[in-house]
């Protein structure tokens, strides 16, 4: 019966070690990755919405300018270029260097800390990253 308990806390504790380390995982790096790259598309979203509404406003009082003062009929086109309006899904050089940091800030993240993370999860749950067999002692 002794034996039998043993081994059974044995198991025990090894399961226990290994949920805590899927636990922590979990906890420490993939939920805040989630919640990182959710929050930073939330962003961008709210900065492409406002950069579309602010564009409107100032489209519609230049037009109003130009209209009176130009009789080119290419006065919409230089307008847009102008204020850096766009239409469409084509994203303006404002909204595009946004993006570019976000994704920067987003990959430097998980280069810095991944390896980390995941090698010390893997050493949690038992799994061995080196091979000890082909270490030789000096």
């Amino acid at each position: 019966m002794f034996v039998f308990q043993c081994g059974l806390n044995k198991l025990l504790s090894r399961s226990l070690v290994q949920a805590h380390a899927v636990f922590e995982f979990l906890i420490l790096y993939a939920i805040p990755v989630m919640i990182f790259a959710y929050c930073y598309g939330r962003i961008f979203h709210a900065i492409r919405r406002q950069s579309k509404v602010v564009a409107g406003h100032v489209g519609r009082s230049q037009d109003v300018h130009m209209a009176t003062t130009s009789r080119d009929a290419n006065a919409g086109q230089v307008q847009q270029q102008a204020t850096g309006t766009t239409t469409g899904t084509k994203l303006s050089h404002t909204e595009l260097n946004v993006l570019k940091t976000m994704i920067a800030v987003i990959v430097v993240f998980l280069l810095s800390w991944t390896v980390v993370d995941f090698s010390n999860f893997l050493r949690r749950i038992g799994v061995s990253i080196y091979n000890t067999s082909e270490i030789h002692p000096i």
